[in-house]
């Protein structure tokens, strides 16, 4: 079904696009995963119905805000579009990979990357970061 047809606006930016509660939007979302892992499996797609698990629309979610971040649209953005309504809740939603610090880095460096910044080059203060996020995950 294309949800855009049910709109009352389709101009209008206000509308969300899911109008049911969070919950029951949810419950659709499992049983349509289940219908298409069913779906895959008797047409022998079995490896791919297996990539379907464990995919939850709270899932979705924090993939959403974390692509966002990732892309460069700010917190607030992310907010207003997630629907949160604390910046703390985007930024429990918004998980980084450490390559993610690394790229912030790298954008204040001059190319190359090898250029020597006091003593440490960006992409030894790359290293770090990596280590030190990987410390912090553990």
């Amino acid at each position: 079904m294309d949800l855009g047809t049910l709109r009352r606006d389709p101009e209008g930016s206000d509308e969300p696009v899911f109008r049911a509660a969070y919950r029951t939007v949810s419950r659709e979302f499992v049983r349509s995963i289940g219908v298409a892992q069913s779906t895959l499996r008797a047409t022998g797609h079995d490896e791919e119905a297996a990539r379907l698990d464990g995919v939850t629309w709270h899932a979705l979610r924090h993939t959403f805000a974390s692509r966002l971040v990732s892309a460069g649209v700010d917190l607030r953005t992310v907010q207003e579009l997630g629907g949160w309504q604390t910046l703390s809740m985007v930024q429990r939603y918004a998980h980084l990979s450490p390559g993610h610090l690394v790229a912030a880095v790298e954008r204040i460096v001059p190319a190359p990357t090898e250029v020597v910044l006091g003593t440490a080059s960006a992409t030894e203060l790359g290293r770090n970061l990596n280590s030190v996020a990987a410390a912090s995950n553990s």
